[in-house]
């Protein structure tokens, strides 16, 4: 039994997924000229790079939080007249242990077009492993994907075994009492969705906003698309509208303010908030980049073998500087 060692590689790279190789729908091997192979369509994921990540979270750790008030006086006089609060506050974020395990069978390309992603010479596919930088580069997408899967929609209580390692965004946003709520009736439509951004918009705390702190507002697709359909539809500023799409994701600046609209997949028809990333925070047991991942050949079973484990747990601080719209049926 061998252990390869690879290259350092960030945190990014180190989110594998379970891989299992299917090739039973494949044909017989004739004579493939080519090796390039499309990948499946698979969603961008980009919340971490705008969230604070707190890195070597092993178990539990405290967010520290500091608030004090400052006021100003008079210095004409001699002496000292101390004044205000100095308040240190804390948070409990949690980094839950998560890992993926991968195993397969070379041979089992064997005879199909797959096999050219085999290493030449005998035995060579078990030690060079030619096989493992081209699925890497897929897995490595999937995997981004579903952390950030975890991230938004984690729920202890779901039956999705990918969701229930702890509760995500979405599930603490709506049940935090503290959060600044637009309430609204019915459904969103072409004919209302435009107002209904704009009121939670207006309601971002102005202390955010003094100090140079820009919330987004995350929805779905599907919602904000609506926003769009709706100030095409009967708004005069439409034309200075500049919708952009980055992988999965879909962005413009709310018009009469300067708020980015942002949609993520992970978020439902009518889940909508509005979100300061500087106070969201990620956590994982890994300090920056990190030596390697394991990977190792089982001569017996003749098998590969490789995986990760990390811990992966989110919280946010100051829930007043968000907010969400509330359906009232």
């Amino acid at each position: 039994m061998a252990k390869t060692r690879k290259k350092k590689q960030s945190f990014a790279q180190v989110l594998k997924d379970q891989f299992d190789f299917d090739t039973s729908g494949l044909a017989s091997y004739i004579d493939e000229q080519s090796d390039e192979i499309i990948e499946e369509l698979v969603l961008g994921a980009a919340l971490v790079s705008r969230v604070q990540v707190m890195e070597g979270v092993k178990g539990s750790e405290k967010i520290k939080l500091l608030s004090m008030d400052t006021p100003l006086q008079s210095a004409e006089a001699c002496g000292k007249t101390p004044s205000g609060d100095i308040i240190f506050t804390d948070k409990t974020i949690t980094a839950s242990a998560v890992k993926i395990d991968m195993s397969t069978c070379n041979k089992t390309l064997k005879g199909t077009w797959a096999q050219m992603l085999l290493a030449l010479g005998k035995r060579a596919e078990k030690e060079n492993l030619p096989l493992e930088d081209v699925i890497t580069a897929f897995v490595i997408k999937r995997a981004k994907l579903k952390n950030q899967d975890l991230m938004l929609k984690g729920d202890t209580l779901s039956t999705n075994p990918d969701l229930a390692h702890y509760d995500g965004f979405i599930k603490k946003w709506v049940a935090d009492a503290l959060l600044y709520n637009i309430p609204y009736t019915g459904v969103m439509s072409v004919t209302n969705a435009f107002a209904r951004f704009q009121a939670l918009a207006n309601a971002i705390p102005d202390v955010l906003l003094d100090n140079a702190i820009q919330p987004e507002i995350i929805c779905s697709r599907v919602d904000a698309q609506l926003v769009v359909n709706n100030i095409y539809n009967d708004k005069d500023y439409a034309s200075g509208l500049d919708v952009k799409y980055e992988g999965s994701e879909m962005s413009f600046v709310l018009p009469t303010t300067n708020v980015t609209v942002r949609s993520y997949a992970q978020l439902a028809t009518g889940q909508v908030f509005c979100v300061p990333y500087e106070f969201m925070f990620f956590a994982t047991d890994l300090e920056g980049d990190i030596e390697d991942f394991w990977l190792k050949y089982e001569e017996i079973q003749e098998k590969l073998y490789f995986g990760a484990e990390w811990g992966s747990g989110v919280q946010y601080v100051y829930a007043d500087y968000f907010g969400k719209l509330t359906v009232t049926p």
